[in-house]
């Protein structure tokens, strides 16, 4: 038997089915971090599994920085750019910590201090932009650590943006959006602050 459904209907059906693939960003951005942690562990000996409490924020920030050395003009190894990053995502999440001062160290002992402060001041760069875009939409951060936190968003909010071009209302999207990424397990955000913001966020590009 054949149902038909209308243009309406269609669209929440596909704003669904996008709202589900954030679900899986926040799993992608997680697993990234969880990766890194695994790697320098593996052939640096350092435990940095307290990055996980954070997985995908962490994810939010250094992803965009992971691209950034990959198609630069850098030529680094695999595990030189796994010390590189979390060498920035410990700058931001390990600030003045013994974990922090040890891969400065093998920073040092694999001669990249240049090319992780050239990485480090992109992150800021990226670290400002985002700041100004929340200010931009009214949305006031207590803290540094809270600016952080919401760093998942970053790469998603292109696609927060086009699920506003829905026939559902603004509300109801930002409520569904961000029970999904809560639900995703690795947003430590809670879900009304987060609907709150996903709101702003879809009014900004109405």
């Amino acid at each position: 038997m054949d149902f038909l459904i209308n243009e309406s209907q269609l669209r929440i059906i596909l704003q669904e089915q996008d709202q589900s693939r954030m679900s899986d960003y926040m799993k992608e951005l997680y697993s990234f971090t969880s990766n890194l942690v695994t790697k320098v562990k593996k052939t640096f000996g350092l435990n940095l599994k307290l990055l996980l409490t954070w997985g995908a924020s962490v994810g939010g920030l250094v992803m965009p920085l992971d691209n950034f050395i990959r198609t630069g003009r850098f030529e680094l190894t695999e595990e030189q750019m796994t010390l590189i990053l979390v060498g920035v995502a410990c700058t931001y999440f390990y600030e003045n910590s013994k974990e922090l001062k040890k891969i400065l160290i093998k920073i040092n002992e694999e001669g990249l201090e240049d090319v992780f402060k050239e990485v480090l001041v992109k992150s800021k760069n990226l670290k400002k932009s985002f700041l100004r875009f929340l200010s931009s939409i009214n949305v006031t951060l207590g803290s540094s650590l809270d600016l952080i936190t919401y760093s998942f968003l970053i790469p998603i909010i292109a696609d927060i943006a086009y699920l506003g071009k829905g026939e559902v209302d603004m509300q109801t999207t930002a409520m569904i959006v961000a029970k999904r990424l809560v639900a995703s397990g690795v947003v430590t955000v809670g879900q009304i602050a987060l609907t709150d913001t996903i709101k702003k966020i879809l009014k900004r590009f109405e």
